[in-house]
């Protein structure tokens, strides 16, 4: 299996296609205060300021948590597949998000955002846009409506990482939902590399989808 992972990689990469919010993230504007965030250094994050709500000139209004799992998720794959983001956030947001994930820019090979193409917001996320393969494209998103452009037959559906999950890992549940986290991280791995090995993605996104699992 190593060796066709490994010949795969340099003749038929899966190309895999990561959501940012909800996905692989959480932004929480304004920046919490509360009790239930006390705790804020159980998670990697950072403050930003994102300009799709009211803000004060270099005054950060945001603070985005990374889902616990995600670093080492994302360098799993690109161990064997090319990752690319595809959000429908703004460019300046989108920036903000990769300086942090991807300082050196060598992460991701594509990054398609909302400014890039408008029509993401409401019509979903299409992936000939990204690719000219749809055989070999997966995409990994917490809302199964962006999956609608090709029928829902590329896209695996993700827990969402909302706001009342990184509560509990700031406050008071932080062992048990860092564990929930973390294997639904390697759940989308294991998800990555079956569909790399595939002939088509489509074949092992219909397969998960079939698991009678509420996310699916």
């Amino acid at each position: 299996m190593g060796v066709l992972a490994a010949y795969k990689s340099k003749t038929d990469p899966v190309h895999i296609f990561w959501d940012l919010d909800a996905t692989l993230l959480c932004s929480i504007t304004p920046i919490p205060t509360n009790n239930n965030f006390n705790d804020k250094n159980v998670l990697s994050h950072f403050e930003q300021i994102d300009d799709d709500f009211p803000f004060e000139p270099n005054a950060p209004n945001t603070r985005t948590y990374f889902r616990p799992g995600c670093y080492w998720a994302l360098q799993m794959c690109s161990s064997f597949g090319v990752l690319h983001v595809y959000t429908a956030a703004q460019a300046s947001y989108t920036d903000n998000i990769l300086a942090e994930l991807d300082p050196d820019r060598t992460l991701f090979a594509k990054v398609i955002h909302r400014d890039m193409h408008p029509e993401i917001v409401k019509k979903g996320k299409d992936l000939n846009i990204g690719t000219d393969d749809l055989r070999r494209a997966i995409l990994f998103d917490d809302r199964v409506s962006n999956f609608l452009p090709q029928r829902y037959a590329n896209g695996v559906a993700v827990m969402p990482f909302t706001a009342d999950r990184v509560a509990k890992l700031c406050h008071g549940e932080s062992w048990s939902a860092y564990l929930e986290e973390v294997r639904e991280m390697t759940r989308l791995v294991g998800i990555a590399f079956l569909s790399h090995l595939s002939g088509d993605v489509r074949n092992v996104v219909g397969w998960v989808r079939s698991w009678k699992n509420p996310m699916q």
